[in-house]
């Protein structure tokens, strides 16, 4: 019922019962309760002591305030006393004080003149305010859905979860998996494929191992990145501790220790990683993998760090000392080779190595055999599994130089479907890369290319920061359009170089593009607010600054509605928190653009939204617009959801600081009492331990911290409570905080 008891309603203190009225005002009651049930606006009626009332029900605070102020035209001053009480309850009527606990409060006005007066214009008011209701109800509910909230193809959706991605949004992201959920053609294996991406782009590894398909997607084949983001996983959880202290003796306990679904994490494929090293090495060594195994992994090791080789090979040492040595074997029922051993054929020496994950290395020994089925079937399955270009094209040129393809359409369906992905997999080849996908943003045929989704564009290799600097800085406008409308897995696999010192200008580039194209989604949104938290930790020149200024005036024009408002307020807010803003002259007139942008919205904007403008009109020392605050409902009290922090030590951390900046601003304003303190401090440093062991409320912005920090955070703390942010901005902070 959205919060409201009818039954209550119509009770003690309200003459109306809905029975007994005539039938056509039964009717419409009717409608407007069950309007009011499946959450939409509704109006109920009020009678008592001759006097009459109507009250609003509306699902959300921006819905109640765009309704009040809709009645003013509908109703106005000529048939009620909004203008004087603004929708308020009245909190001396014992009716309204009930209606008043709900978590939207009702609008309440009296219809006038009142019954007392000449009964000929009481019955009008009456009839016409009735009338008014009605249809304005049909017309609030009957409205189509916006653009903002219209389906989308999965390729939008996806686009928008790069974005969330790369701005580390999980609240985004999580919404844009519900979504595929809901409407892509996705099937269970790969929605379970793209949500273990999506937590490891987040980097919440617990998520990774506590996913309710993590045993199915061990138990089948999967793509080569899913393994990775496993072996990610398991390394995080249960060898990174030893591996960065040395405890060699430690690690080999902890493999010992590792659960057997998670032995199947050994890929065979060249690691490029520490954790994939490391992972990849003590199951190996756990499971007596040959040498060429090992060796090849601490030749790979080598490239990655130069202390890690040595570091694996004591482990492995370790590990033969503890290990019995085999006792000499009986007599075996195998034929012997002229050394005494048993003998064995080199396709059974091959479908060993691919037994135990040597996956390269059997593909190079059946590429010296003889042709024959079970080659194929080794080749295709090994090369499929190691998703390497160069391999594939081996084994495809091994099949076709041997004419093996009538044997492979002979045989089973998986080997047929192998052969139909490494043949798709080797036509992707002039796009392989993320070199090739932008030059096809600037190509006329680059459609399916820019369309690639994560299980693809997951492989490649992201871009050097030089690389990626000099693209951006000569790509035309036309070409930074393209980018920002279909850049969204693009700017997830090179987040990192957004946020290193000195790339200011990078991000004021994207901000460009994001502008240019004129996109409006909840993946931009988040993605600009990022993009913004980069560029003002980078300390930008003046020039840049202010042209960033531009671009974010561009985005905010074409993605304000009533239910973006308060993000665009966020922008506003972390645009003028720092030293740039201060002494930039185009910050007064960004104020001005974005209160422009922001006033046909004006009943979207809440009370915070107005402490949050006042505040920065009165840094920048200008006014603001007395319509934006006359807007606002008389008995809205911003600071009540916020008044059980009163007295309270309040710690808000995240590694860039304009959102908790302004946040704390917000809070001390609300509520005065408030002790609240900001912190960006790196995880292990003394002041950051003394400040998780003595706050009261401790809120981490999970998308602005590393993970490294907020371990230490949760461990510091203890048993009490951490308030984990999964979105950028102060209201994020705030709308965690209000909700207790």
């Amino acid at each position: 019922m959205s919060g409201v008891d009818f039954e209550e309603f119509f009770g003690p203190g309200n003459d109306i019962t809905p029975t007994r009225v005539e039938p056509n005002l039964q009717l419409i009651l009717e409608n407007f309760m069950a309007g009011i049930q499946q959450r939409q606006v509704g109006f109920l009626p009020r009678s008592s002591h001759g006097r009459l009332w109507w009250y609003g029900f509306a699902p959300t605070p921006r819905q109640r305030r765009e309704t009040l102020a809709i009645l003013d035209s509908w109703i106005g001053p000529t048939f009620s006393d909004l203008p004087r009480h603004r929708g308020a309850l009245n909190p001396a009527d014992p009716f309204d004080a009930a209606l008043a606990k709900a978590p939207v409060k009702p609008l309440r006005f009296e219809v006038l003149p009142r019954a007392t007066q000449d009964s000929e214009d009481w019955k009008d008011a009456r009839g016409h305010v009735r009338d008014a209701l009605l249809v304005l109800s049909k017309l609030l509910n009957g409205r189509p859905p916006s653009e903002f909230d219209a389906p989308r193809t999965t390729v939008e959706v996806l686009d928008d979860l790069g974005h969330a991605i790369a701005a580390r949004d999980r609240t985004v992201a999580l919404a844009c998996l519900r979504e595929l959920e809901a409407t892509a053609d996705l099937d269970h294996a790969n929605l379970a494929f793209l949500r273990l991406r999506v937590f490891a782009g987040l980097e919440d590894w617990k998520a990774v191992l506590g996913d309710r398909d993590l045993d199915h997607v061990l138990a089948m084949r999967r793509p080569l990145s899913v393994t990775q983001v496993i072996q990610q996983a398991v390394y995080t959880r249960w060898f990174a501790p030893y591996d960065a202290a040395g405890k060699e003796e430690d690690l080999l306990a902890a493999v010992a220790a590792l659960p057997a679904v998670f032995r199947t994490l050994f890929s065979g494929a060249p690691t490029t990683s520490r954790a994939q090293a490391v992972v990849e090495f003590l199951i190996a060594v756990e499971d007596d993998a040959g040498d060429d195994t090992l060796n090849r992994i601490l030749d790979e090791a080598g490239t990655i760090e130069p202390g890690l080789p040595a570091h694996l090979r004591n482990v492995f040492h370790l590990h033969r000392e503890q290990t019995p040595q085999p006792t000499a074997p009986s007599e075996p029922s195998a034929p012997l080779d002229q050394s005494g051993a048993p003998s064995e054929s080199p396709l059974e020496r091959a479908t060993g190595m691919m037994a135990r994950g040597e996956l390269q290395a059997a593909i190079e020994l059946v590429l010296t055999l003889e042709p024959s089925l079970h080659a194929a079937y080794l080749l295709l399955t090994c090369a499929r599994d190691l998703q390497s270009p160069q391999q594939a094209e081996f084994a495809l040129e091994y099949i076709s130089m041997h004419h093996l393809r009538n044997l492979i359409d002979g045989a089973s369906a998986r080997l047929r479907d192998d052969l139909a992905w490494l043949e798709q997999f080797t036509q992707d080849g002039p796009c392989l890369d993320w070199r090739a996908w932008l030059d096809a943003l600037d190509g006329d045929h680059g459609g399916a290319a820019l369309a690639a989704g994560p299980e693809i564009t997951d492989a490649w290799t992201p871009l050097s920061s030089d690389a990626l600097t000099t693209w951006l800085h000569d790509a035309s406008d036309e070409v930074l359009g393209k980018l920002g409308e279909s850049g969204g897995q693009f700017m997830a696999a090179h987040r990192d170089i957004f946020t290193e010192d000195g790339a200011a200008e990078l991000s004021e580039r994207v901000l460009a593009g994001l502008a240019l194209s004129g996109k409006n989604s909840a993946g931009v949104r988040v993605q600009t607010q990022a993009l913004l938290d980069y560029l003002l930790s980078a300390h930008p020149t003046s020039a840049v600054f202010a042209s960033a200024l531009e671009w974010i005036d561009l985005i905010i024009s074409a993605n304000v509605s009533a239910v973006t408002t308060t993000w665009a307020i966020d922008v506003l807010q972390t645009a003028t928190a720092t030293s740039a803003a201060a002494t930039s002259p185009a910050t007064v007139g960004f104020f001005y653009k974005i209160i422009n942008t922001v006033r046909p919205f004006k009943t979207a904007l809440d009370p915070t939204d107005i402490e949050a403008i006042n505040l920065v009109a009165s840094e920048l020392g200008v006014g603001v617009p007395e319509d934006l605050l006359a807007e606002q409902v008389q008995d809205a009290d911003p600071g009540a959801p916020y008044r059980y922090l009163q007295d309270s030590k309040v710690v808000l951390y995240s590694l860039t600081e304009s959102a908790t900046t302004r946040a704390a601003q917000v809070l001390r304003i609300l509520v005065p009492k408030i002790d609240i303190e900001t912190s960006a401090e790196h995880d292990g440093s003394s002041k950051l331990a003394a400040q998780a062991a003595n706050a009261d409320v401790f809120v981490v912005v999970t998308a602005s911290a590393k993970h490294a920090a907020t371990d230490f955070i949760t461990a510091k703390r203890g048993t009490r409570p951490v308030v984990f942010v999964n979105s950028r901005g102060s209201s994020a902070i705030l709308r965690e905080l209000a909700e207790g």
